[in-house]
């Protein structure tokens, strides 16, 4: 851990060079700062969709009046440059009938993101997304092909051990939160030909609140920690 840089996330930030088609993957116990990383993150793109799943999400709904994002519960074909913020929010409140709901509106949103391209889709609760919605195939496409139609995927997930293992090796940034349950820990020791025990060893002592960034392509690795949005 001594040998990974520590910077201050104001300097991370800007020196930062996410492109757009660039894939992102948070992950880390709830509580950690997941959310926070991942709105801290979004304003580097110009068009964003956020998928939206609980009944209330106070974060969410600040958004509406802070950030200018547009609460949708259905995807529509709106003009980009008038509508560049969005938060896809599908009525959440009736148990047995949420899930169909949630699972029809983001498949319409995805293929519909999918053929107009340029977006960045954020998905803060990918294991509820994968597992209960039976999304899997749908982020597997989007990780392997929407690069190329310059479509960024921004995913956080709490399990690392149940969500696809394309989400290692098909997103360019990983953010790692402290974790020390072993079976979310031998996940991480599958990242391409980076130092397994490195990466290990080096999640299960960080500090509550510090992530750990790794850039899949290069190898290289980043301490910093997210201010409060």
């Amino acid at each position: 851990m001594a040998d990974i840089e520590r910077i201050p996330w104001e300097t991370f930030y800007n020196g930062w060079q996410w492109k757009q088609g660039e894939h992102v993957a948070i992950i880390g116990p709830t509580g950690c700062g997941k959310t926070t990383l991942l709105l801290g993150i979004l304003p580097k793109r110009e068009y964003v969709c956020i998928f939206g799943t609980k009944p209330v999400d106070p974060t969410l709904k600040a958004l509406q009046n802070s950030r200018g994002y547009v609460r949708m519960r259905e995807w529509s074909s709106l003009d980009p440059s008038m509508y560049p913020k969005r938060i896809l929010w599908p009525a959440a409140d009736k148990l047995r009938e949420s899930a169909i709901l949630q699972r029809g509106e983001f498949i319409h949103a995805l293929e519909s993101i999918y053929h107009e391209g340029g977006w960045c889709v954020a998905i803060d609760e990918l294991w509820y997304v994968t597992q209960t919605l039976k999304l899997t195939q749908e982020v597997k496409t989007y990780l392997q092909q929407a690069r190329s139609l310059k479509i960024s995927l921004v995913c956080a997930t709490q399990r690392p051990a149940c969500v696809p293992l394309e989400i290692y090796d098909q997103s360019t940034y990983l953010f790692l939160f402290r974790d020390n349950d072993e079976r979310n820990l031998k996940r991480l020791s599958g990242i391409g030909w980076l130092s397994a025990k490195l990466i290990q060893n080096t999640v299960a002592r960080l500090p509550l609140h510090d992530t750990l960034c790794i850039n899949t392509r290069t190898g290289d690795m980043t301490i910093t920690r997210p201010p409060k949005v």
